[in-house]
C-alpha cells in the first residue's frame, strides 16, 4: 500500500509543470495581443493622448510618438495644438461672415487638418459660381490658411444627385469647377500663393456620412480645406 501511494503522488508531482506551462502560454499570447493593439493606435489619437497627458502631469510621456506635425514636424504636440487654434479661429467664421455654426467644421486626420465648408454657403444649388456673400467666408479661412507653409488641397464634393445635365454631365465636373474657382478666389484675391495651393474633386464619392437623409446629403456637400501635414 505504502508503495501504491507513493507511486500515485510521483505521478502527480510530474504533471503539475503542465498548468504552469499553460498559464506561462496564456501570459505570452496576452502579452502579444497587447502589443499587436498598441501597433495599430491611431496616431492622430495617440498624439491627442499625449498632450493631454503632458498637460495633466507636465511631465514628457508616451516618447517616440510617430512625428508628422503642422508647425514642427517633430513634435505631434505643437500639431494638436495648431488643430485647437485653427477650430478656434474658424468657430469665429460666424460673427464675422455669419456662417451658421453647423455649415463649418474642422477634424484632426492622419493626413492633416481639415476644414470643412458646407457648400451652401459658397455656391447656388447645382451651381459652381460663388455667391456675392461666400467671399467673406473665404477671407476668413484665407486668414487661417495664409500665416502656415503648409500646402493647402481644396477638394470639392457632391451628395449623389446628379446635376442638371445642361449644366454639368456629372458631379465630377461640378465638384471639379468648384474647387477651382475657390483655389482661383485663394490665389487671385486672398492671396494665398499658388505654389502651395491645388484643387482636387471628388464628386459623391467621399461622403462624410450616408446620402440616404438630408442631413447626410448636407454633409457631403462641401468644399474641404486640407491642410497638408509635412512628409518626413
Amino acid at each position: 500500500m505504502a508503495r501504491r501511494r507513493a507511486k500515485a503522488v510521483e505521478h502527480v508531482d510530474q504533471g503539475r509543470w503542465l498548468a504552469t506551462y499553460a498559464d506561462l502560454m496564456n501570459l505570452l499570447l496576452i502579452f502579444f495581443i497587447i502589443l499587436f493593439a498598441v501597433s495599430k493606435t491611431d496616431a492622430i489619437k495617440y498624439q491627442q493622448i499625449t498632450f493631454s497627458l503632458q498637460r495633466a502631469f507636465n511631465v514628457d510621456v508616451l516618447q517616440g510618438g510617430e512625428p508628422g506635425s503642422i508647425g514642427d514636424t517633430n513634435s505631434g504636440e505643437t500639431r494638436f495644438e495648431e488643430f485647437l487654434s485653427i477650430r478656434a479661429q474658424i468657430a469665429s467664421l460666424e460673427s464675422v461672415s455669419s456662417v451658421p455654426p453647423d455649415s463649418v467644421s474642422v477634424e484632426l486626420t492622419n493626413e492633416g487638418i481639415v476644414i470643412h465648408l458646407d457648400d451652401a454657403v459658397l455656391f447656388p444649388p447645382g451651381s459652381a459660381d460663388l455667391r456675392p456673400d461666400a467671399t467673406a467666408a473665404l477671407d476668413s479661412i484665407a486668414d487661417v490658411l495664409g500665416p502656415l507653409p503648409n500646402e493647402v488641397r481644396v477638394e470639392g464634393h457632391t451628395d449623389s444627385a446628379q446635376p442638371d445635365p445642361l449644366d454639368y454631365s456629372s458631379n465630377w465636373e461640378l465638384s471639379s469647377e468648384r474647387a477651382v474657382n475657390v483655389v482661383r478666389y485663394l490665389t487671385a484675391s486672398a492671396h494665398i500663393p499658388p505654389e502651395r495651393i491645388s484643387a482636387a474633386a471628388y464628386g459623391e464619392h467621399r461622403p462624410r456620412s450616408e446620402d440616404d437623409t438630408l442631413e447626410g446629403r448636407r454633409m457631403n456637400r462641401r468644399v474641404s480645406f486640407v491642410i497638408v501635414a509635412p512628409r518626413i
